[in-house]
């Protein structure tokens, strides 16, 4: 049930008062406001209160916190993340789809979540702390619009051995990728990667890769420049379905 409907119920009886704070998934996003008309200022205070209030009175378990806003502060963000984190071990999913003028630079005590399963982010920074040692539980990985070094996917993916599913969007920052995930099963790749390496994943069935997106790469492609894309599919004994958009092969 949402988070709005789910605060409703209070009215319903004394027993049903604060049911709504044992709620163990929290999505918040432009469902949670009654009102799209008001003053940019005014949506982002009201949402900032209606998830300080929750997250105050909340008296279980939180499984999973999402947030999908373009209306909220950094400083907000970066309290929510650390209470989170430190108040409940527990958390398994955690999404953040925010939009703003510069990517939000996801703050460290996110890596020290390891209770994770599902971790999605759209238009951040990643700096893992140099103590990281990936997310031990961790299974899906949605990164999009996403600022992080290759030496730092490389081993944030790596890292989490129980990884399944891999969705990386619209990087920035670097154009090769080595991929080590034995236990991967999914994977989908869009964006100006020129070359991606396939090492240990000889498990993985399903492959969606969409390259070379800007004219740049294209021109590229047609004066001469190929990747050694091909070689990959040694890696990929498992294959059953295999996507390929744009520039790819070169015969």
């Amino acid at each position: 049930m949402p988070i709005k409907e789910a605060v409703i119920t209070s009215i319903l009886s004394t027993n049903w008062r604060y049911k709504w704070t044992t709620l163990p998934n929290l999505v918040f996003d432009n469902e949670c406001l009654s009102e799209t008309s008001e003053d940019f200022l005014v949506i982002k205070r009201k949402l900032s209160r209606i998830i300080d209030h929750v997250l105050l009175l909340h008296s279980g378990p939180i499984k999973k916190f999402k947030l999908s806003q373009d209306h909220i502060n950094v400083a907000d963000i970066d309290r929510w993340t650390l209470y989170l984190t430190r108040k409940f071990g527990n958390l398994e999913e955690f999404v953040l789809e925010i939009w703003k003028d510069q990517r939000y630079k996801i703050p460290s005590c996110l890596f020290s979540c390891q209770s994770l399963h599902h971790l999605e982010l759209l238009e951040c920074w990643l700096i893992p702390p140099s103590t990281f040692q990936g997310f031990k539980n961790l299974k899906s990985l949605d990164l999009q619009q996403v600022t992080l070094s290759q030496d730092a996917v490389e081993n944030l993916i790596s890292s989490c051995l129980l990884l399944e599913r891999l969705i990386l969007m619209d990087f920035d920052g670097f154009k090769n990728l080595n991929i080590h995930a034995p236990n991967l099963q999914h994977l989908a790749m869009k964006g100006n990667f020129e070359d991606i390496s396939f090492k240990n994943t000889s498990q993985l069935p399903v492959v969606f890769i969409r390259l070379f997106e800007n004219l740049e790469s294209n021109q590229s492609i047609l004066h001469g420049r190929s990747s050694n894309l091909v070689e990959f599919f040694i890696h990929l004994p498992h294959i059953k379905r295999l996507e390929i958009q744009n520039y790819f092969l070169k015969v």
